[in-house]
């Protein structure tokens, strides 16, 4: 009798320290961090499928890999179609998750149910869009919307992690005034760098991104060659110019804060920190030329616009609030 009371003792022990554990991991806090590097490698995973053309590593089957749930004939296209593949279940358990306690605890705030409609939304599509890749053959012009979908859940999610772990009250954001002309700016950069993103997709799908030998120029020797490019090169310059006037742009709307708001520290020190970002993305963007679309470079060429999109999504988010 002594002894089974004892176990029964031993067994409460474990069952309360398994709850607990459990109640540790599934905070909101330690789920928002794990979501957001679950989608920033969902984000980097399929910069990496399209970057070195593992799209088809398991064949025409989703979401088992050449028909089987561990297949044979193993290699790298395999590898990392198939990792990236296991990574987005993943994600979409742990969305469902925090989409489920920024629900339960922080309705509250009127940009959580927003977020969450939206972080739901783009995951499936994003899912979706990387199944029918698989199953359908598709057009580079419909492939390079994959990105772009893949930019706006990971902002979403990044949006959530911010609310839960109360960065505005930390940041004192609730006294930051936006002038309205400083809002239609942030507005229009989040559709302008959406066009961007997807001109950049659009390279590496259409197989563009070496058509050019120089930089800035496409040919440095000729630079003004306009009616030589063929529609790879047009398509690479594109983006190039389009790119260049996005840096163009935020460096002037930093330069214009400096000029009129630099008594506002937020507003300064943030968009200081999101022009260095769209500098360093200028830089990588030559390097990837330099190097021959060297793929650790590309990776990064990827990661840093997600990280300047996704910190423009935090000012909207803020300039909404104080508009």
């Amino acid at each position: 009798m002594l002894l089974w009371f004892k176990m029964s003792m031993e067994v409460v022990e474990i069952k309360r320290g398994v709850h607990k554990t459990l109640k540790h991991i599934l905070h909101p806090k330690v789920v928002a961090v794990i979501s957001v590097i679950t989608m920033f490698f969902v984000l980097v995973g399929g910069a990496l499928v399209t970057k070195t053309d593992s799209g088809l590593g398991c064949g025409r089957h989703w979401p088992l890999c050449h028909g089987a749930l561990i297949p044979s004939n193993i290699n790298i296209e395999l590898i990392i179609e198939y990792s990236h593949r296991m990574v987005s279940g993943v994600a979409i358990i742990v969305i469902l998750v925090l989409s489920y306690q920024a629900w339960k605890y922080y309705s509250h705030i009127k940009e959580t149910k927003f977020l969450i409609f939206i972080t739901i939304l783009f995951i499936v599509i994003q899912s979706l869009l990387g199944a029918a890749a698989v199953l359908i053959e598709q057009t580079a012009v419909i492939k390079a919307l994959h990105f772009g979908i893949s930019l706006i859940s990971f902002a979403s999610v990044f949006l959530l992690a911010a609310i839960i772990f109360n960065v505005n009250e930390k940041l004192h954001t609730a006294t930051v005034q936006i002038p309205k002309s400083i809002r239609v700016h942030f507005y229009s950069l989040f559709v302008y760098t959406l066009i961007v993103v997807y001109t950049g997709a659009l390279v590496r799908h259409k197989q563009s991104s070496l058509v050019c030998g120089g930089w800035p120029f496409c040919s440095n020797d000729d630079p003004l060659a306009f009616s030589s490019y063929s529609l790879e090169q047009a398509i690479q310059m594109g983006h190039r110019l389009l790119a260049g006037l996005l840096f163009l742009w935020v460096i002037g709307l930093l330069i214009h804060i400096y000029r009129h708001y630099r008594n506002n520290q937020f507003l300064l020190y943030s968009w200081t920190i999101a022009s260095l970002l769209l500098l360093l993305q200028v830089v990588l963007g030559a390097l990837i030329i330099v190097t021959m679309l060297n793929s650790v470079i590309a990776l990064l060429h990827a990661v840093v616009i997600s990280l300047f999109f996704a910190l423009l999504c935090y000012f909207i988010m803020i300039a909404r609030r104080v508009a």
